[in-house]
């Protein structure tokens, strides 16, 4: 397994095994290739303990708001305040935000030399491949769920943050197809972050469809410019994306079709940087989502707060 600061802990061998497991409400790994025992106390499966699960009876479908930002964008500081205004307004989970700084064209996210204030660089490889592959060609722009997207009026996925309220109410109010449950382990002496996901089809979907696992630092205290040429030295960015746990893409769930209550598992293992203050455990949380591989859409999505 390869690994550096960002890298994902993929897990190559046992998700196949997962898949040919994808019905059995509590599956007990015949073997966990890919994982990193490094990453833990443990020098392999043996003595870990892995998760049970119970059923999910969430009946509700959530709402993942990306907030495509910068930190001299002198206008995303109130795309920020709305969606951290919609957050709130719901109850606890029901409106996930994930900040991303990345455009196309902008230079918003750069960090500047010193003795400038910007020298923080919270762009990520991903991050810059979602602006490409949505089009974001300028800050701030939003995702929600990435559908019903209004900018340009042909875009499907992204939108001016004036839609966010309205189509977000809309979005809660849909049927929930997936529901997504997640457990995970961390052991602070090994900085390893193991993550296990099931993945329940409440209906039955053609296509192609992926799990991703955002790590997002809650709260990073750094510079951001404002309207009329101000500067906020100690502004607080929200639930920004520091890393993508399986891959830009995620892993697949499957390419063809699911019928009602298949269920899928996945399992990684990642090392949580240790760069600075702001990786501290209890700074961080992990964002999982369901979504089609071939729209981009986001079935369902939950945050986990680590601890």
């Amino acid at each position: 397994m390869k690994r550096t600061n960002f890298t994902v802990g993929l897990v190559l061998v046992a998700s196949l095994v997962f898949y040919s497991c994808d019905k059995i409400e509590n599956p007990i790994p015949v073997t966990v290739g890919g994982l990193d025992w490094s990453l833990s106390p443990f020098e392999d499966s043996a003595s870990y303990t892995w998760p049970t699960w119970s059923a999910n009876t969430n009946t509700e479908r959530n709402v993942l708001i990306e907030d495509f930002t910068g930190h001299t964008c002198v206008g995303c500081p109130a795309a920020a305040d709305e969606a951290a205004a919609i957050e709130a307004a719901n109850p606890p989970g029901r409106v996930i935000i994930a900040s991303i700084h990345a455009s196309t064209t902008s230079g918003y996210q750069v960090p500047q030399p010193a003795p400038s204030s910007f020298t923080t660089d919270f762009r990520t490889d991903a991050g810059n491949e979602y602006a490409t592959t949505f089009g974001c060609d300028l800050n701030p722009l939003g995702t929600v769920n990435r559908t019903l997207g209004t900018y340009p009026p042909t875009n499907p996925i992204l939108q001016l943050h004036t839609s966010w309220a309205a189509n977000t109410s809309t979005l809660l109010a849909t049927n929930l197809d997936v529901n997504v449950q997640v457990q995970y382990n961390y052991f602070p002496n090994e900085h390893g972050l193991f993550v296990h996901a099931e993945s329940e089809f409440i209906n039955s979907k053609s296509g192609s469809y992926n799990l991703a696992v955002y790590l997002v630092r809650d709260t990073v205290i750094a510079p951001q410019k404002l309207p009329g040429g101000l500067e906020e030295e100690e502004y607080h960015h929200h639930n920004v994306l520091t890393a993508n746990i399986n891959g830009t893409w995620g892993t697949e769930l499957f390419n063809g079709s699911a019928a009602a209550g298949d269920k899928f598992y996945n399992d990684y293992a990642f090392e949580v940087p240790t760069t600075d203050t702001t990786y501290d455990i209890d700074n961080l949380s992990i964002i999982t989502y369901v979504f089609n591989r071939d729209t981009y859409e986001v079935l369902q999505a939950v945050i986990t707060h680590l601890q």
